[in-house]
This record gives C-alpha cells, sequence and structure tokens, in this order.
C-alpha cells in the first residue's frame, strides 16, 4: 500500500472520529429529551476548555498535589475543575460563607476540593457508602474496595471535621429527615445514577437550593444502563423541562450546572 494511500486512509478515519465526537452527543441529547437550551449551551461550552484550562492551571497543580496524599482508588472528579472554579469565581463561593450539599461523597475527593476552594463553606455529604450499581457489578469497584469507601472517605476529610457534617444513609432518607428548604447556597448531585433516583435527588435538591444558588449535577453524559432513558441525563432533561423558568443552564460539558433564578414555591 502506498504511503498516499495509507495518509488518505489516516485522514478518512480522523475525519470519521471527529463526525462522531460532534454527532454522538448531539444523538445522545435527542434521544433523552434534552430541552433546546441544553443543545445551545453544551456546543457554546465545547470551546471553553482550553480557555479555562489555562486560566485555572496554577489552582488545577495545586490541588493535584493535595491529592497526593489522599487514599484514593480512583479519579473520577479532577477533569471537572477548570468548569468548577470558573463557577467559584463567577458566584464568589471563594471566601464567602455559604452552606453547601453533595449527594454521593464515594472517597470524599469532591468534598475534599469543595472544602479546599470554598474556605468558609460548611458542607453537608449524604452517602450510604455501599456503592451504587455500577460499583457493586465488580466493574467499577471490588467487594473489597467497597469495604474501605467509608474509611477513605473519613481519612481524607478528617482535616475538616469542623466544617463537615456527615449523614450517612440514602438522600432520600436525608430528604425526609429534612423539612427546612432553600438553605443551601451550593450543591452537587452524584448520587445514585438510575433515572428513578435521579429525578427525585433533583427536584428535592432544587426545593432546598436559594435563588442565586448553583447546583451541580454529576454525569449528564454517563453511559450505563442499556435503555437510554434510564440514565441520568433522561431524568435530569425531564427536570429540567419541569422546572423551566426556575434556573439557567450556566455549564454543560461532562456535567451540568444550574443557577436557581426563580422560587416558585416562596418561604412565606
Amino acid at each position: 500500500m502506498s504511503n498516499v494511500v495509507q495518509s488518505k486512509i489516516g485522514l478518512h478515519r480522523k475525519l470519521m472520529k471527529s463526525v462522531k465526537q460532534l454527532f454522538s452527543p448531539s444523538l445522545y441529547l435527542f434521544e433523552t429529551y434534552a430541552p433546546l437550551s441544553v443543545f445551545t449551551v453544551f456546543y457554546f461550552n465545547k470551546f471553553d476548555r482550553k480557555k479555562l484550562l489555562k486560566k485555572y492551571q496554577l489552582q488545577i497543580d495545586g490541588f493535584a498535589a493535595a491529592k497526593k496524599n489522599l487514599r484514593l482508588s480512583n479519579d473520577w472528579f479532577s477533569n471537572n475543575l477548570p468548569f468548577w472554579h470558573s463557577i467559584i469565581d463567577e458566584y464568589g463561593f471563594k471566601d464567602r460563607k455559604i452552606k453547601a450539599l453533595e449527594i454521593g461523597s464515594w472517597e470524599g475527593l469532591s468534598s475534599y476540593f469543595i472544602l479546599t476552594a470554598m474556605s468558609n463553606a460548611r458542607l453537608t455529604c449524604v452517602d450510604t457508602w455501599e456503592g451504587a450499581d455500577e460499583h457493586k457489578d465488580g466493574l467499577s469497584a471490588s467487594v473489597k474496595g467497597l469495604s474501605q469507601i467509608e474509611e477513605s472517605f473519613d481519612r481524607n476529610t478528617c482535616v475538616f471535621s469542623s466544617r463537615l457534617s456527615k449523614y450517612k444513609g440514602t438522600s432520600q432518607s436525608f430528604f425526609n429527615s429534612n423539612s427546612v428548604r432553600c438553605i443551601y447556597d451550593f450543591i452537587y448531585v452524584d448520587g445514585s445514577h438510575h433515572c428513578d433516583d435521579v429525578i427525585i435527588d433533583a427536584v428535592k435538591c432544587f426545593e432546598m437550593l436559594k435563588v442565586g444558588g448553583v447546583m451541580i449535577f454529576d454525569d449528564y453524559f454517563w453511559r450505563y444502563y442499556p435503555k437510554v432513558i434510564d440514565n441520568p441525563a433522561a431524568a435530569i432533561n425531564l427536570f429540567l423541562r419541569l422546572k423551566k423558568g426556575t434556573y439557567k443552564i450556566i455549564r454543560l460539558y461532562y456535567q451540568i450546572a444550574i443557577v436557581k433564578t426563580v422560587d416558585r414555591y416562596p418561604q412565606e
């Protein structure tokens, strides 16, 4: 095979890969009934990553160094840092006294980041520390690994014990125990990824989010369950349709972040 033919084949493969990368997310958005606003923000944000990576490289490097002292079996979080830093700056979370909630904390890497990057935040972490479907099937975590998750979380976050509250249980039990609404400035939703659980987490957390507060959903483009609508995006998109007019999408990449603009049920 001549070099010219090989070159053309290589070019064709690169072109097909680029086309797939461009249209695959769009197809997934259609399949999960995404609102039109989601498409707009997603393709606009595609051009932001390099710019934000350059802007926050010093902070990202600093966190990478600090992370070496933690006990971690994986890191599913650090790729989000450019976007999180930009949100923290834009909404003034860095030094302001805020209340934050995290649904799903795993080994505490995201918890550690929140309490480090938001130096005056008080964080409530909700988790069973038993793993979700994708962990229990043996693909994402071993039985031995699951048995050490809570211990790793406690070890990794102990330095922040004065600003951290730990709730061991399901998100549903936490919501049932928390009758006060709209008390959090920042909420991170990363619990069970099945659509039935995600929609409940979304609605309940939004009720507890202050107007002007930010909520981030992890794994918007995560695909695990065979039926497309069983994955997080389907539930998040349904939530976005239900709450239309009460939020603004501020970031969308692998995660999706919104700011609450209106409370339909204001406290009296």
